[in-house]
């Protein structure tokens, strides 16, 4: 048993955690998520960018990304976030695990029971929405809740958030309003990828609608029977027959 908590990164140390709200969260997580945390971004030393922060959480393994709220006047802020259990991949559609978590840190809890978390409930699967460079849908990271109405989400734009309540989670806004103003983020690594090079989709013939994953969304959202998850592309025998 890991009594001391998670061992961090020696490299960097977390602007957001302390180390007795960092132990006390290490344990909600799996036991295998709780030893090593490996910082992978942080917008104070790696700078505020989407595009840094989308290539340091993607496909990594099991992450916890935590928020730091920008302060109302007269009021502290807030640190809340997820652990994520499954690889984030760009999906336009919900994925994940139902291991997930969202947890939010009251201005001042810096001892156990520390953290107020927010476990799945089975009422549905909307655990994990990863998705960038869409027209029609959002584009951004979320957890929980529906579409455009998140348990919490991070905009593409990276100033913006919110966090509404979640029946996945059933969880409570995390942020003290629900739209919220990004201050800080962080992205810590807590257990790396068990996905293996074999498992990438680049190079595997894809489907209709692998090929088009907005279009499959879109009709998802609509209760359609998405037939065409069974037909393969067209290839040129194919055509000539």
């Amino acid at each position: 048993h890991n009594l001391r908590g998670p061992q961090l990164d020696s490299a960097h140390t977390s602007d957001l955690l302390s180390l007795a709200t960092g132990w006390a969260l290490s344990r909600e997580l799996p036991q295998e998520a709780r030893l090593n945390w490996a910082h992978v971004y942080s917008s104070k030393h790696d700078g505020r960018s989407w595009s840094t922060f989308k290539k340091a959480i993607e496909r990594r393994g099991s992450l916890l990304v935590l928020v730091r709220e920008m302060p109302d006047e007269g009021c502290a802020p807030r640190v809340f976030g997820t652990y994520i259990d499954n690889d984030l991949t760009r999906n336009p559609s919900w994925h994940g695990s139902s291991l997930n978590l969202l947890f939010t840190i009251h201005p001042g809890d810096k001892l156990p029971p520390g953290p107020v978390v927010y476990r799945t409930t089975g009422f549905n699967d909307h655990y994990q929405y990863f998705n960038y460079t869409t027209k029609t849908l959002p584009n951004g990271f979320g957890v929980g809740g529906q579409l455009e109405h998140f348990g919490l989400w991070i905009d593409s734009g990276f100033t913006k958030g919110h966090s509404n309540a979640a029946a996945t989670f059933d969880s409570q806004p995390l942020s003290t309003h629900t739209e919220f103003t990004i201050d800080a983020i962080e992205a810590w690594l807590v257990r790396p990828t068990q996905r293996l090079d074999s498992d990438d989709e680049e190079g595997a013939q894809k489907s209709a609608v692998e090929s088009n994953p907005e279009a499959a969304a879109m009709l998802e959202m609509a209760n359609r029977t998405m037939y065409s998850k069974q037909l393969p592309l067209p290839t040129a025998d194919m055509e000539t027959n």
